[in-house]
């Protein structure tokens, strides 16, 4: 029935009267998406702060956030859900916001927040960094993707698309569509809607794994077809409209056709205007319609009946910790790092005695730093147009160190120059006893050279993340600050 619907000439690609979008990437959704939390309560009222909303970020992080810095936004198509129930159109007060810090100084509590993400080397990752802007890697200059009508990337079998009136960010897990010509957006929210399109999307779209689910990306969604609204006549139009305004007021999702071809009367009601726009006469329009729900109702019913075995797999994979996106490497390297964890030391901070002075620098990321000691001005970092001078080589061996952990921006240096030193000693001595541990235990889950080497480096990455986490958990004497100037 699917391919019956491609080859109808009647039918369209949607991007005919739609652009379509993924939406944002941005490397690091646990950091840019926070949770909005409720305000504190005292005496039995809520108290607020004009401007300020109270969120949850990254590792468990809660702070207040100026409202300016951020945005409304979806994560999850399972958002969308009360009780069973898919909503129509997206809430303002998402559950989500998308950090978007203006220009200027960090306000409240964003300033911790963006070093909190230094410490644990959110700022690190490839797609962080292409994304982050001059200002800064928290500030990320890809375009937002707001669109007015938002479709799931992976929805298994039922398929639709919310409204999306307040221009909340979409992330990676959705696909946007929006009007060429916004005179049709309620046409358009029609024809996707429909089951049509949900047709569609099994010709179009990519089947992952062994579920039946779809994978529908910006350059499937552009050729799902879908009714040609432009055929529609004025009558036309407002049958079509009335059958769509009658599902915005019941407020929910269609749910597509069921696994026996029964479908709700609204679904029911905007296919049929859909048709009879196209031309049909509705007795031709009904006939039509019953063998194609009947069609998705054999297919849907085939991918319950595969989604229920895989349910039973996973609880069995549950139990032996393991899950279906996990690779061997990346277990056995938490594996020897778990070995090994209590047998290495987390610099600098387990050589970092509470009376230590500490002199709090500012190093972009971008900063050059000497491999070896340099002829002249050997304890100057520079960018491209700023430059510090640490007044010694083993101070800047130290930040070098902190590098390699993953610690930019606002960093601690020892003021002495001896202690910083030895602590560069230690770290690279233990660098290597890190190596020749995690090379032996490795060798007991893996073989091959290349994939011993695979397991040390994510020990090693598992070592440098706790090394940030002691880090940030730590309590920092501060002397003095300075930044690049």
């Amino acid at each position: 029935m699917a391919l019956q619907l491609a080859v109808r000439e009647d039918f369209v690609p949607l991007h005919t009267f739609a652009t379509v979008k993924l939406g944002l990437k941005t490397g690091a959704d646990g950091f840019f998406f926070v949770e909005r939390l409720p305000n504190p309560s005292s005496g039995g009222e809520l108290l607020s702060r004009r401007g300020i909303i109270l969120v949850e970020g990254q590792d468990g992080w809660r702070g207040e956030i100026a409202s300016a810095d951020l945005r409304p936004a979806i994560l999850n198509p399972h958002q969308l859900f009360v009780g069973d129930t898919r909503l129509f159109a997206i809430s303002k007060d998402t559950k989500h916001l998308y950090l978007c810090p203006q220009s200027g100084r960090l306000r409240h509590g964003l300033a911790e927040y963006v070093r909190l993400g230094e410490l644990i080397g959110i700022h690190q990752g490839e797609l962080v960094q292409s994304n982050g802007s001059d200002a800064g890697w928290y500030v990320q200059v890809r375009s937002l993707v707001t669109s007015e009508w938002v479709l799931p990337y992976n929805s298994a079998y039922d398929y639709g698309a919310w409204h999306n009136p307040h221009a909340a960010v979409l992330n990676g897990r959705f696909v946007g569509a929006e009007p060429i010509d916004k005179n049709n957006s309620e046409l358009i929210g029609a024809v996707l809607n429909s089951t049509f399109a949900a047709m569609g999307r099994l010709i179009e779209g990519v089947a992952t794994g062994v579920e039946g689910a779809f994978d529908v990306g910006p350059p499937a969604a552009r050729k799902i077809k879908v009714p040609d609204i432009r055929l529609f006549d004025e009558q036309g139009r407002k049958l079509v409209l009335a059958a769509f305004e009658a599902i915005r007021e019941n407020g929910e999702m269609l749910p597509c056709p069921s696994r026996t071809g029964n479908v709700l009367q609204l679904r029911r009601d905007l296919d049929s205007s859909l048709l009879v726009a196209l031309g049909m006469s509705r007795g031709l329009a009904a006939a039509f319609l019953d063998p194609l729900y009947a069609s998705y109702g054999r297919w849907r019913g085939n991918i319950e009946d595969v989604e229920a075995q895989m349910r039973v797999n996973r609880r069995q994979m549950n139990v032996t910790g393991l899950n279906r996106n996990q690779r061997p490497a990346e277990t056995a390297g938490k594996r020897v790092w778990e070995e090994l964890e209590h047998l290495v030391s987390l610099f600098p901070r387990a050589f970092l005695p509470n009376e230590e002075i500490l002199e709090l620098v500012n190093i972009p990321a971008g900063a050059s730093i000497q491999v070896s000691r340099p002829l002249f001005e050997e304890g100057t970092i520079r960018t491209k147009t700023k430059a510090v001078d640490l007044k010694s080589y083993e101070r800047v061996r130290y930040v070098s160190m902190l590098r390699q952990l993953g610690l930019v921006g606002n960093i601690e240096v020892p003021t002495s120059a001896t202690k910083a030193a030895a602590i560069v000693e230690l770290f690279e001595k233990e660098q290597r006893r890190f190596h020749e541990l995690a090379s032996e235990n490795a060798a007991k889950y893996v073989s091959g050279k290349e994939a011993i080497s695979e397991v040390v480096e994510i020990a090693r990455r598992h070592w440098f993340q706790a090394c940030r986490k002691n880090a940030l958990a730590a309590q920092k004497t501060v002397k003095s600050s300075r930044k690049l100037n």
